[in-house]
Order: C-alpha cells, then structure tokens, then sequence
C-alpha cells in the first residue's frame, strides 16, 4: 500500500496528431505499485504508433527505482525510433532524487509547455542540456 493519503493516478491524452505526441500526467508516489497503470498507459500510446511523449511531473511525491528504468528505457527506445521523451514540471524533490542518482544526463527536462513540444516535434534537436 503507499504512504501517500492521495492514491496515484495517471492520465493519458493525445495533445497533438501526425506526429502524435501522448502527454502523462502522473500524480502521488510512483512507487512499485503504481508501476502497472503507468506501463499500460505507456503501451496503449505505443500500439497507437506514438514515439513522443510528454510526461509531466510536477504532482509526483515519490519515484522509485523502478520508475526511473521505466523513464530511462522510455527514452532510449524513442530515441531508437526518431521520437523523442519531454519531461514538464519536474517537482524539486523529483529532481534531487535524478541529480543524487545520477541520471539527468539522460533525461530532457523543461518547465515551459510549448518549449516541450517544439523540442518533441524535432526529436533530432532533442538534447539534455
């Protein structure tokens, strides 16, 4: 069970078609019991055909292990396929849990939304600067 008094939720829409971009929205602690609802969600965009997502981040409380792999194998599979990962509104807990292990070399972060799409819409400039 978590410790958290808000359940987790995730949310999945289409914000744009042709090349679609699929936005999650993910909210509470995003811990191994959470893990399934996020992996659906990220299958369901992907027999969809889309390679572009925008995961926001910003309502998280918590991310495992487990979630980051989940993120960083996200990343480089769209990377593999010429799409491409934003992450939106990284709460500052989130981030000091990426620096402390080390990953956000691997991650694009942005706190703007229309900055987040631009940079899914060209995937080639997509850096982790």
């Amino acid at each position: 069970m978590t410790q958290s008094n808000t359940p987790f939720e995730v949310r999945s829409r289409i914000i744009r078609e042709e090349p679609t971009i699929v936005e999650l929205t993910l909210e509470g602690r995003l811990d191994a019991e959470a893990l399934p609802a996020v992996l659906l969600r990220i299958e369901e965009a992907r027999e969809k055909g889309c390679a572009r997502f925008l995961v926001a981040l910003d309502r998280v409380t918590f991310i495992g292990s487990a979630g980051i792999g989940i993120f960083l194998s996200l990343v480089e599979e769209m990377k593999n396929e010429g799409g491409g990962v934003v992450f939106l509104g990284v709460a500052p807990s989130i981030q000091r849990i990426f620096e402390v292990l080390n990953v956000l070399e691997f991650l694009v972060i942005r706190e703007d939304r229309e900055e987040a799409v631009r940079i899914l819409l060209s995937p080639e400039n997509i850096s982790t600067s």
